[in-house]
């Protein structure tokens, strides 16, 4: 083996302050290394690099915590690359890193004019501002495996060419900051992916696409947000693949053209799985392939609505439990293509030619089960119950048999089924790792209250 070349590197702890060791940097650029142990900053660190001079900052990983004690909204770390250059000869890697703010300071990380930048395995908590804010200009940056909670935003990005967000995960905390959208793209951006993230528990959008356009969003979880997808004004945007739990999975504003929503799972989407607002006659989306349902949540669920959207082609989709009609709301005038949807409704699954059940005797273990609910109120048409009130119901005993398979078959032979079904109740779903159960209320049935 032959070293053609080596770069310098520097050990912050020894050298005895970040910007010092920043302002140390040879011209070709090298390594920063900061050993495990906690870092107070209280100012603004920054680095202008120059074309040639390439940088790896690194920690050793959770043991490595850069703590930033300003109150004046500035930013952590000020880095910028070649100012006013798309593509200059300049490499920037960020891994292994803590850093941790409080809510009266600003970004973490402002990234400015960066070339293919590289931020891996770093944490970001408690920001004011954004963990990673990258801006006027970039080009190639990949954000991989990286952790935000309780920032104010987790990623803004503008003017910007070829970003990849992999791995990522970002929460807010209780008793935190009221958060904005964990993910904004604004105008100027080219050929975004997000791409196998877990956007949590979000106090605006988990996502904003503004004015921009190329982008794929796929293979996300995104849950606890009010809308998980906002797009303003974007064009040519792949959507697929998706987990969207949230009152509004994806709503398309203004003039948006050309999406492809394609393969998505919509839950608990109360207000719209995909809503539609002031399009002005845009659309030309393609919607196809996604699967819309109540599944094991009480908050409700509606389908699509295109409101004044152009024509688009709406197929395949899969529309179960519906709390609202119609499953797709579009004008006629509109000419949209609409087939082969297909509406579904659990309680007409599972309701069948069947004998009568008969109620469990008073001293039966599944006597508490059958009182619970023929005592729910009249109104009440569906019953989560979740497996701690069934536990508590019927015992360990019972938890651990209702693992068997079958034994939420609404059969009468079984004593369980029977205690169910006689109260006038059927299992439309069963989800034991989730740990709820959804019974539907039979129709017809005696919905007075009145125990046996």
């Amino acid at each position: 083996m032959r070293i053609v070349r080596q770069g310098a590197r520097l050990n912050v702890a020894e050298i005895g302050d970040l910007q010092a060791a920043f302002d140390q940097l040879p011209e070709a650029g090298g390594v920063l290394h900061l050993p495990a142990g906690t870092y107070e900053i209280d100012t603004t660190v920054r680095c202008a690099l120059r074309d040639g001079q390439h940088l790896h900052l690194c920690g050793d990983g959770r043991s490595t915590v850069l703590r930033f004690t300003a109150t004046d909204g500035s930013p952590l770390l000020d880095l910028s690359g070649v100012k006013d250059s798309w593509w200059p000869d300049l490499k920037i890697t960020i891994r292994d890193l803590v850093f941790e703010g409080n809510h009266a300071s600003g970004d973490a990380l402002l990234l400015r004019w960066p070339n293919d930048a590289l931020i891996d395995a770093c944490a970001f908590h408690h920001f004011g501002g954004t963990a990673i804010r990258i801006t006027p200009q970039a080009t190639n940056v990949t954000v991989r495996d990286c952790w935000m909670r309780d920032c104010q935003r987790a990623l803004h990005a503008d003017n910007l060419h070829h970003l990849t967000l992999h791995g990522m995960q970002t929460r807010s905390q209780q008793d935190g900051q009221v958060q904005r959208e964990h993910v904004y793209i604004g105008k100027h951006c080219r050929e975004v992916r997000i791409v196998n993230n877990h956007f949590a528990y979000g106090h605006a959008e988990a996502i904003v696409l503004d004015g921009t356009a190329q982008h794929v969003v796929a293979n996300n979880t995104i849950e606890g947000f009010p809308v998980g997808i906002r797009a303003v004004d974007c064009r040519d945007i792949a959507i697929t693949g998706n987990y969207l739990h949230c009152p509004t999975g994806i709503l398309l504003e203004e003039r948006n053209t050309g999406f492809a929503i394609a393969n998505n799972l919509f839950t608990d989407n109360c207000d719209h799985a995909i809503a539609v607002h002031a399009a002005e006659g845009a659309g030309g989306h393609a919607i196809t392939g996604n699967v819309v349902r109540q599944s094991a949540y009480e908050s409700g669920q509606r389908g699509f609505d295109l409101s004044d959207a152009g024509p688009c082609v709406v197929t395949g989709n899969v529309f179960e439990d519906l709390t609202a009609e119609p499953a797709v709301a579009a004008p006629e005038a509109a000419a949209h293509a609409l087939a082969g949807n297909l509406p579904l409704d659990t309680l007409a699954q599972a309701l069948g030619d069947r004998p009568a059940a008969t109620p469990p005797a008073a001293d039966s273990p599944w006597y508490p089960l059958y009182r619970k609910l023929l005592s729910l109120p009249p109104a009440a048409d569906r019953f989560i119950l979740p497996f701690w009130q069934f536990k508590t119901l019927l015992g360990t005993a019972a938890v651990a048999a209702s693992g068997q398979p079958g034994w939420w078959r609404n059969d009468p032979a079984q004593p369980q089924a029977a205690a169910w079904l006689a109260a006038g109740w059927l299992v439309t779903l069963a989800y034991r790792i989730e740990g709820r159960i959804v019974l539907r209320r039979q129709p017809g049935a005696d919905t007075g209250g009145q125990l046996a």
